[in-house]
This record gives C-alpha cells, structure tokens and sequence, in this order.
C-alpha cells in the first residue's frame, strides 16, 4: 500500500510507461514528423542532425532507438526561403492542419512565429517543437522561461545567452563605439540581438552605432555599404550579426571581415567558430551540437511518450565556449590578455578557408 501520494504518484507513472513500451502497438508505431525552416542556415541543419543522432543514440534514449520510431516526411519538410514569407505561412498551415502528421519540429524565429499563428486558428494540437529561436520570451512565443503558455508548444531557451556575448566582447576588448548591422523589423531586431547590445551598452557604458539598411535580401553589396557607413562613423569593434550577406556560400564573406580588419576593428561573431577560423577575431564556439540535440531529443521522447509539451523544461544552461584567433588578432594589433586565452575553448593561429558544411539559417 501506498504511504505517501508522490510516491504513489511516480510508481503509477513508471507502471503506465512501462506497460507503454511493451504493449505491440506503441513498439510498432512509427512517429511521422513535419519539419519547417524559414530559409536555409547552417544552424537549423546542425540543430537537426544533432537531434536525430541523439535520438539514435540508445546509451541516452533508454535503450531505444527512437530514431527508428520517427520518420521525416519527405512531402512535410519545407524551407521556403527567405524571401519569401507568404510561402513560409502557407507551409506552417499546411503543417499545422495535415492529420497525417504526429509532431512538428521548427527552425528558427521566423519559422516559429507562422507556426504558432497557424496554431491558434487550429482545431489540431499537434505537438510542436521548436529550437535556434533568437528569443522565445521576447518574440512573445512563451509566456516566460518555465511556461510556454500554449499545452503542445515547447521550445529550448538559453538565458542571457546573447547579452553575455556583449559582455565578454567589451570585457575583452574595451570598445568604446560598437557597430551593428540589421534589417529593421521586430523580427530582424531580436535575430541581430539589437536590444540586447543596447542594453549591454548602457550598463557598460559603451555606445551602439547601428546600420538598419539592410532589406530582405540581406545581399553582400548592402552588407559592405553598411560596413563602409559605421566605419566613416569610426566604430571601433562589430558585432556580426546572422545575416545572408555572411552566409560563405551566399558571397565573399572574406571580403566584409577585410574591411574591417584592414581599420583594425576587432570582430565578435555570434554564430561558431567557423567565422573565427575564418577572420573574425573571437565569438562563441558553436561546433558541439551535442548538448543541443540530447536535450532536444529528450523533450522529443517524452512528448511521445505521452507528456504534453507545456509541461517539459525549455531552459538549456549550457555554458558558452570562447573561440579565438591570434592571427586576425595581430591583424587587428590586439593583444589577448592571458585570462582570455586560458578561458579560451579553442585558440586559431592562422586564417584558414572557411569549412562549408550543414549551410542553413
């Protein structure tokens, strides 16, 4: 007999789960899966990979091979592209609406926001999983970190992740003038983390100086006159932003950090080491999805198992890992303090030609 009501509780929760797994049609059941990105980034399709090798991974996933159990439907998986929005919507209401599909993963802010929209004038509730979103709180996508507010939406969260990229930029740099780049809409505002910088800025002390010119089409020629007008503005470090234009099969990417390197400005990339070992001077290392797809796939797995999506934890602190180049260093004539190359997860001494794998955005 049951004492005590938790212990109760979670027995009854082990017995249900375990006459789940045992039981034909819940071994056989193949999970049939939708997938949206609004356009192609590298980060979408390593977020991806990296929750499906979690899933296959039976030491993390119970013994299972949930991969086995979850199939991407080759007609359900879309990237309409970025230029073009109506497509994006009709895709996420499609998705939304198809009764053939049993869970939903979604890429990035842009992709989220028509999916969740799609959602509300939806009489299914499938469940919707969603990830690489610049900021879920402030897009207004959950209520707050612990409550995603909608029962079969959930999606990871990393706190502050952004802002204390700024920090440890100016804490290691000591700029007085930072330059930033973006398309000025709500949502090319929060992926550019603008407000982020601003806020950084005024606790700092430093100043932001912006360049909102860049249109839809986030092209190499408008990247270079934004750069060519916050240098005549004599910025002394920049921030590069997840824009097109520094995507290295949209366009010479080489060129833009040029630019900047030959004034001696010190650079921060926000997205992974492949901008550091090819010309930006330092930024957060983003080649380890492991974390990432583990802590995807388990949410995954408990949703099909039966818990509902509002319920599973969204909040990911992982700690972020600096990534450094000496070389663009010298270029630049800064010299990294000692604190800076201990604390450093991997240090670069040359440039070296950018490595073009998983291209998404």
């Amino acid at each position: 007999m049951c004492r005590r009501g938790v212990l109760c509780a979670q027995l009854f929760v082990f017995m249900v789960s375990l006459l789940m797994i045992t039981t034909p049609l819940f071994a056989e059941k193949v999970w049939r899966v939708g997938y949206l990105e609004a356009g192609s980034y590298w980060c979408y399709t390593a977020s991806k990979n990296a929750l499906f090798r979690s899933l296959s991974d039976t030491r993390l996933m119970r013994r299972m091979n949930w991969h086995e159990r979850v199939e991407l439907v080759k007609d359900a998986d879309f990237s309409p592209g970025w230029d073009n929005p109506e497509g994006i919507q009709r895709a996420a209401e499609e998705l939304v609406q198809r009764e053939d599909l049993d869970i939903l993963f979604v890429a990035g802010t842009t992709a989220t926001q028509a999916v969740l929209e799609a959602n509300r004038k939806s009489v299914l509730k499938k469940p919707i999983v969603s990830f690489a979103v610049a900021d879920a709180v402030r897009a207004g996508f959950v209520e707050s970190e612990t409550d995603s507010g909608v029962d079969n939406f959930t999606v990871r969260i990393v706190p502050e992740r952004f802002k204390r990229m700024f920090e440890i930029f100016h804490e290691a740099v000591g700029f007085q003038r930072l330059g930033i780049m973006y398309r000025n809409t709500n949502n090319g505002i929060r992926i550019s983390r603008v407000e982020d910088a601003r806020a950084v800025a005024a606790a700092e002390g430093f100043e932001v100086v912006e360049y909102s010119g860049i249109s839809r089409e986030e092209s190499v020629d408008e990247c270079r006159k934004g750069i060519e007008f916050l240098l005549s503005e004599d910025i002394d470090a920049f921030f590069i932003s997840p824009l097109q234009c520094f995507e290295w099969e949209e366009g010479n990417v080489g060129e833009l950090l040029h630019l900047l390197a030959e004034k001696k400005v010190p650079t921060f990339a926000r997205d992974g080491r492949a901008y550091i070992r090819s010309g930006a001077l330092m930024g957060f290392s983003a080649t380890n999805y492991s974390g990432r797809g583990i802590f995807l796939a388990e949410n995954v797995v408990r949703i099909l198992r039966g818990e509902t999506p509002r319920s599973l934890p969204m909040v990911d602190n992982v700690v972020p890992k600096i990534v450094l180049n000496l070389a663009v260093a010298e270029e630049v004539g800064y010299d990294p303090p000692l604190e800076l190359l201990a604390a450093s997860y991997e240090v670069f001494q040359e440039v070296l030609a950018p490595v073009k794998k998983c291209v998404t955005r």
